[in-house]
Parts: C-alpha cells; structure tokens; sequence
C-alpha cells in the first residue's frame, strides 16, 4: 500500500515537488487506504472493522450508528524533520470555542474519536490527560505563547509497542513529538457517531470521493461503507434543512431541525456556531468574486474546515438570495464571537509582549498552537436570543 501511494505520488508531481512527488516532501507521509486498497490487502479493512477497533469504538460513542470519518497510515518521512507543534484538532475560528465543544462532548456525547495503532514501536504521539475536558491554562498559554515545540508540562508520551493501539479524543491537546525517518507505519482512524445528543462538527470524511473502492472489500465492509456514506449524506441534508429555516425565518422550523441535528437540551449552542461556519463558507461562495470561480481556484479560500467539498455541495444548495439572508440571520453571532476573539488576542499579544520584550512579530492566533485561545461561548446569547436576533 506504502508503494502504491508512492506511485500515484510521483505520477502527481509538480515542478515544485521533489523527486518522487509530494509523499517526499511530507514529515508525515499517509496512505490513504481507499486510495490504494486492493483485494489482497482488504483483510486491512477488516481489521478495522472488526471488534477490537470498531467494537471498541461503538461501546465508547454510545451512539446507535457509527460511521468511519477517515482510514489513514501514518508513515516515516524520507529525513529527520524535527519537532511538531502541540495543538487541539479543532479552531475557534473555524468551530466553536473550546470550552463550548467541551461541555458538549462532556454532558452530551463525545460524537467523535481517533486511533493510533502502531505496526512497529512508535513513541511520536504525546497526549496531555485530561485537556480533553479543561481549557487551557494561563501558564500552558503562556508556554504556548513563547514555544509550542517543546516539552509540555504534564504531557505525556504514548509509548506504543508494534500491535499496541491507544484511542483518544482528539479535541485534547497532542503532539506528533519529532518525526524523523525512523521507520513508521501506524494506522490512523476516526470514527464518528449519528443519532447521539451531539453535533460533532466533524464533516472530513476522506472516501468521500466515491465508493469505487469498495468493490475490494468483504460485504460486510462494504455495506458499513455503504452506510456511512447514506448517514453523512442524511446529516447534510438536516443541515441543509436547518440553515434553509434560518434563510427564511422560521423560528418554529428552526427550532425543530436544530433539535434534530443537536438532540441534548444542554449546549445548543454550539451546534448553532457549527451552523453558523456552514453558512460562512456557503455566503463566501456565493460572493460575486467568488462565484465566477472554479471550485479548484476556491478550494484553498474555503478551507478545510468545514472541507470545500462539503462547503460547495451546500453553497449549491442555495441561491444568492438565500446566501445573503443567512449573513443577515447571523449576523449578531457573528459581531460578539469576532468581539470577543478580538479581544483575547489583543490580551495575550500584551503577554506575549511581556513575555518577549523586543520581539516586532506579533503572536499568530491562527496557527496550530494558539487557534483555540478564544475558548469562550458569547455570554448571555443562547438559542433563544440568535432567534430573537433575526429581528
């Protein structure tokens, strides 16, 4: 499979790539297994799907279907590339503030979890315990702040042995340590639950360009593909139904779908900011500039998260008219989140100053250690008062 992704890797290079494409350019090289699965290494698949893997993440979601978000190997690079940065998989900027999803996964569901099984010794993944469901504290933003390559205080390394697995949830704060030409080959999963009281927010589903692929696999593996792919069409279209009573106002109909997409009572919210970055992303492309674009020439502008094809099959979904009422319905949401980022990063770029007198490059709130900084939900602006905004 590493050998097959190399192939298709050189058969993509561009000028700018290395011999050998981009998987040489890479600190941490993946296969993607619907990529390159094939009959005789189908029985991969299975693995996966099988009780160990997918039965223990069924028992930990809760939730009554699970579908598989991304099937991936993570492996050696061709030189030693050196230390990663610590980070948490998600953004306030592009999702929710951090201590918003995690009382959402804490009182509701955790929606979503990731696997790291090695096939050979692989001491890169540290994990800080318990970050999963605190927020970040002044002295970890401070180290934060001056070097997020470092040693963490109270991480700790997840020291797997060739056949040792650990799964995690990944919205706590990890560290690919330093990945180095050592040789690695880990399997990489995350698998997702419908029907829980959570909106995960978790749209990146990595097989998504088609099913193709599952001609290889057993019938057991293929209707779970199968599956997967009707349960993430189903919850687009719950989105799709959702943002559409937005658009048109219709607080009873909102109301209805949200408790659809967000079944707990507790930390709607949240799913409403989730909705609120669909909507960004589908009133981005339908901008005048934008929409003269290809969706490629759009693809690096609308991002990965939520992903451009998720993005752009929405925005299709709704014609400008329709785009333009959803700017106006969020726009409350969207002036008190952007206030009170604003307001944390002028913060901490006075700490940072602080911390590193003489020092003229400000702070980057966007980059992997510092995206989750704004960690706060809007005070006093529920559910109940982002209807009363549309007024």
């Amino acid at each position: 499979m590493v050998d097959e992704m190399k192939r298709l890797s050189r058969r993509a290079r561009q000028p700018e790539d290395p011999f050998g494409g981009s998987w040489y350019a890479q600190p941490q090289p993946r296969v993607e297994v619907e990529r390159v699965v094939t009959e005789e290494t189908a029985n991969l698949v299975d693995f996966y799907l099988g009780e160990s893997v997918l039965g223990v993440s069924q028992l930990l979601l809760g939730g009554p279907e699970i579908a598989i978000s991304s099937a991936q190997i993570s492996c050696s690079g061709l030189i030693d590339y050196g230390f990663t940065a610590w980070h948490r998989d998600a953004s306030a900027a592009t999702q929710a503030p951090t201590t918003g999803m995690q009382a959402d996964l804490m009182d509701n569901s955790w929606g979503y979890v990731q696997w790291n099984i090695a096939l050979y010794d692989d001491d890169v993944f540290w994990f800080l315990p318990g970050s999963h469901r605190a927020p970040t504290t002044e002295q970890q933003r401070q180290e934060l702040l001056m070097d997020g390559f470092s040693e963490f205080i109270g991480g700790i390394p997840i020291d797997l042995r060739a056949g040792d697995g650990v799964v995690y949830l990944n919205l706590g704060m990890h560290w690919g340590r330093y990945y180095s030409s050592k040789m690695r080959r880990t399997i990489h999963l995350g698998f997702r639950a419908f029907g829980v009281d959570v909106f995960p927010g978790s749209f990146h589903y990595h097989w998504d360009r088609g099913l193709g692929f599952t001609r290889h696999l057993s019938e057991q593996a293929r209707k779970f593909y199968t599956r997967s792919a009707e349960l993430c069409t189903e919850e687009r279209d719950l989105v799709e139904f959702t943002l559409r009573a937005v658009a048109k106002g219709n607080e009873v109909e909102f109301s209805k779908r949200l408790a659809e997409l967000h079944p707990g009572e507790q930390h709607r919210m949240v799913a409403v900011v989730l909705l609120y970055r669909i909507a960004t992303k589908i009133t981005l492309i339908h901008s005048p500039e934008n929409a003269m674009m290809t969706v490629e020439e759009r693809k690096k502008m609308v991002g990965e998260s939520p992903p451009s094809k998720f993005s752009e099959n929405l925005a299709g979904r709704f014609t400008t008219a329709e785009s333009a009422a959803l700017g106006r319905r969020f726009a409350e949401l969207a002036r008190r989140l952007a206030t009170d980022a604003r307001q944390v990063e002028e913060h901490y770029t006075e700490v940072y100053e602080d911390l590193n007198p003489g020092e003229i490059n400000p702070p980057d709130f966007e980059s992997r250690p510092l995206r989750c900084f704004h960690s706060e939900m809007p005070v006093g602006f529920g559910v109940d008062e982002f209807v009363a905004s549309w007024q």
